[in-house]
């Protein structure tokens, strides 16, 4: 039985080899496309000496800035409203402008528990690609476990955002999470590809929500096309 669990990415060969080669932030070579639909990509490839495959998402967004992503993506009480499976989320410990600690609790279906998270948050950017990188990694220790949900305490999850040039932002996704239990199959599939897809392309629609398009963040800075 294949396992995986997400909490919570162009179609010709010459292009599929670019995003395969593509900035990446969980060590996988052998990315395989499971979805290529709407102008979105979701991959997923084997994590040495895990049981457990990494996801990769990636899009590109028209008419956006790295502010913008970044805002949105640092907006952790918005999550339910584009994350797929994302419950609730809140910021424990705000320690600077380019780092946090977040609870994340995600929405399995019956008769999965619950699964929530403790995340050490790291932005950066790139000073000469101007890319921007978010680093997520569980901690554990910092909010008491609740009833009825299975804290993770290993999850990686990142993002990062390149500059195309006219205002085109390259978004890549990359997950890989120990579930802590073995899931049925049905879930396993359902959380390594419809998850982050139906995630991406939330996030596509919520970017364009005026709190986020307007966004300026101190530490980014935005390329000139």
């Amino acid at each position: 039985m294949e396992r995986a669990f997400i909490a919570t990415l162009l179609s010709t060969s010459l292009l599929l080899g670019t995003i395969a080669n593509a900035q990446t932030t969980i060590p996988v070579d052998d990315w395989q496309l499971r979805r290529d639909r709407d102008g979105i990509q979701v991959y997923s490839g084997n994590i040495e000496g895990s049981p457990y495959k990494a996801v990769r998402t990636v899009t590109v967004i028209e008419d956006t800035s790295l502010s913008a992503l970044v805002a949105l993506i640092s907006d952790a009480e918005s999550c339910p409203d584009w994350a797929d499976r994302c419950a609730e989320s809140y910021v424990v410990e705000d320690q600077s402008p380019t780092r946090a600690l977040v609870y994340t609790h995600n929405d399995l279906p019956f008769p999965v528990k619950d699964r929530d998270v403790v995340s050490q948050i790291h932005w950066q950017q790139n000073p000469e690609t101007l890319a921007v990188t978010m680093e997520s990694h569980a901690v554990s220790g910092v909010v008491a476990e609740q009833r009825g949900r299975l804290r993770l305490t290993h999850a990686d999850v990142n993002w990062v955002f390149t500059p195309q040039g006219n205002h085109q932002v390259q978004v890549i996704n990359e997950a890989h999470i120990d579930p802590g239990s073995s899931l049925p199959a049905w879930i396993s599939n359902m959380l390594l590809v419809d998850t982050p897809f139906e995630t991406v392309r939330s996030l596509r629609a919520e970017i364009r929500n005026k709190d986020y398009s307007d966004a300026e963040v101190s530490f980014v800075q935005e390329a000139t096309d």
